[in-house]
């Protein structure tokens, strides 16, 4: 049996619509079924149960029926920060144990290869910074610094604050007495 390329194409454009159909009409009846799902005029919301522990007793006033609870500060949040991986643990610990022998030149290169591996950690800007203070490149320790305080989390205090000392010491050593001052503020705003 010989079909004509002009009947084979009326053929398969009238499946293709008829597979569309198919799959409105599945559409559809998903979208209806799941409107059905909701909670109606009649259904109570769910009770909600605190498990924290019990809130301090409130102190009323006299005859009103105003209350107030006593107040308590929040606790300070835990900073966590992601494991490094095992290269950059490495790298970091050769590169302190270069720091402390006086090899600078080697405990740069180590650290800029933990930064090659994980770019996006603070703390490696920030011993990088460290580093650069070391070898008095003071105007690299500034933006080693920054660096860092961009990439550090929002509740990390004391890095942020160790990056402003930083600041605050490559600038003393430039000459740069307001700015030193007014990173030294900014350190002190953070402990």
């Amino acid at each position: 049996m010989r079909v004509s390329i002009r009947e084979y194409s009326r053929r398969m454009v009238e499946l293709h619509i008829r597979n569309f159909l198919h799959m409105a009409a599945a559409a559809s009846l998903v979208l209806m079924l799941s409107a059905c799902g909701g909670m109606s005029r009649s259904d109570s919301p769910a009770e909600v149960v605190d498990r924290g522990s019990a809130p301090p007793p409130a102190a009323t006033d006299g005859g009103d029926d105003v209350q107030i609870a006593a107040y308590t500060p929040p606790a300070q949040p835990q900073v966590a920060r992601p494991q490094p991986k095992r290269a950059v643990t490495v790298l970091m610990q050769r590169a302190e144990a270069q720091r402390r022998s006086g090899d600078l030149d080697g405990a740069t290169v180590s650290l800029e290869r933990a930064l090659r591996i994980s770019p996006e950690d603070a703390v490696l800007w920030h011993e990088l910074a460290k580093v650069r203070m070391a070898q008095k490149q003071h105007h690299l320790v500034v933006q080693l610094a920054a660096k860092s305080n961009a990439l550090a989390g929002p509740q990390d205090y004391g890095l942020r604050s160790s990056n402003w000392q930083l600041i605050a010491k490559a600038r003393k050593a430039q000459g740069d007495t307001s700015g030193a001052r007014d990173a030294e503020r900014r350190a002190n705003s953070l402990n």
